[in-house]
């Protein structure tokens, strides 16, 4: 069955989808590459960060795509305007505390909002996910509700991104030290999670160093 074929099944199936929103964490310095890694080329026309707006804006069944930003605000939003009509910025003023007060930016915004319902939180340098992979999030998460207190991505049994998180769990993840992050709460709630097998090949890689964005940059039109 091909991935398109896949994908438009699921979301012929998906009759009564709970509100899901994206929360994309892009806030990040990107020391190692000396400028914004959110906004480096991928594709004909496009950026890294570009990328995952365009496959979540893929999907109808996506109420909302949030982007969360702190470090190279202006330059990223000034870049990537034309897709500000698909997206909402969350600005991130302690960005510098790490990849968890961007979590927490995220989700307080969202809590204001009576149907968030489930909250889809991705990496904003892994331009590789697919449109598969996120239908099959929102397909699990229409048929088991908020059942499950998690729905999480694995490698190799072990826990991966993304994830998804429903509103009613916001609080405890609130909760939570910085220190520690949102690890603790994905650890306690991993057993009963529900999990979705993805590879573990180099689509699941997000984009840490040069190495990795010269190795992965010439293999631009695959996605798994």
């Amino acid at each position: 069955m091909s991935g398109i074929l896949f994908t438009v099944i699921l979301q012929t199936m998906i009759e009564n989808t709970v509100q899901i929103s994206a929360l994309i964490l892009a806030a990040g310095a990107a020391r190692r590459f000396g400028q914004p890694k959110q906004l480096l080329p991928w594709g004909p026309d496009n950026t890294i960060l570009g990328t995952v707006i365009d496959t979540l804006s893929c999907n109808s069944k996506i109420s909302s795509i949030n982007v969360v930003l702190g470090a190279h605000y202006d330059s990223i939003t000034s870049t990537i305007t034309e897709k500000l009509s698909k997206t909402r910025i969350i600005r991130n003023t302690l960005w510098q505390q790490g990849m968890f007060s961007s979590i927490t930016a995220g989700l307080i915004e969202l809590s204001a909002k009576p149907k968030a319902g489930g909250i889809l939180v991705l990496l904003g340098d892994m331009p590789f996910i697919s449109p598969q992979v996120i239908a099959e999030f929102i397909y699990t998460a229409s048929a088991c509700t908020s059942e499950h207190p998690l729905i999480v991505a694995t490698e190799q049994g072990k826990p991966a991104h993304p994830y998804l998180i429903w509103q009613q769990h916001i609080g405890e993840i609130l909760s939570l030290s910085g220190k520690s992050g949102i690890r603790p709460f994905i650890q306690s709630h991993f057993p009963h999670a529900k999990k979705i097998q993805v590879s573990s090949d180099v689509g699941r890689q997000d984009i840490d160093t040069w190495e990795t964005y010269e190795q992965l940059k010439p293999t631009i039109s695959r996605k798994v």
